[in-house]
């Protein structure tokens, strides 16, 4: 699988990721990492964080939209 923002630039590059959001394949120029923070529910229903954090990877395109709809 190529990397799809480097194929659109006619540009054959391999991908070393897939994208979370999209499912794009992704090299490691075009690729961002965040942290993804899942909880459990113990007794009294409280949601505790579990360490450490999950990680995510996402194109530049889902990573600009999720940081967009954050702000929003």
């Amino acid at each position: 699988m190529n990397c799809y923002d480097c194929a659109i630039n006619h540009v054959m590059t391999p991908a070393v990721a897939v994208c979370h959001d999209c499912g794009a394949g992704i090299c490691a120029d075009h690729a961002t990492t965040a942290a993804h923070r899942l909880t459990k529910i113990v007794p009294l229903g409280r949601n505790v964080p579990i360490k450490p954090a999950a990680r995510i990877i996402r194109c530049h395109t889902c990573s600009a939209a999720t940081s967009a709809a954050k702000i929003a």
